[in-house]
């Protein structure tokens, strides 16, 4: 039983992790000036022109914050990876 819960809580602090370093991004100066965004800093695109303007802003954003952008993409790959859940491939 204890290294069932001791999976559990490294599961958890884990994820934890990863939500702070997926919802805590710093702020660049072209992420939210979408119009179509509105005041929210990321958007689903609801069409082609959408998913370009977003792939846009994503791109600059990327150049402004590469290493965050790196930290948060290894992040995201290690735990895919180290806990077996499916799609790492698409990560790249």
């Amino acid at each position: 039983m204890r290294p069932v819960l001791g999976l559990l809580l490294v599961f958890g602090g884990c994820t934890f992790a990863l939500y702070l370093l997926s919802t805590r991004l710093p702020r660049g100066s072209t992420l939210g000036t979408a119009k179509e965004a509105g005041d929210r800093s990321l958007w689903f695109p609801s069409d082609l022109a959408e998913l370009r303007e977003l792939s846009e802003v994503l791109q600059e954003y990327r150049k402004e914050h590469q290493a965050y952008v790196f930290l948060l993409f290894c992040s995201a790959y290690l735990y895919k990876q180290g806990f077996a859940i499916p799609g790492s491939s698409f990560l790249v």
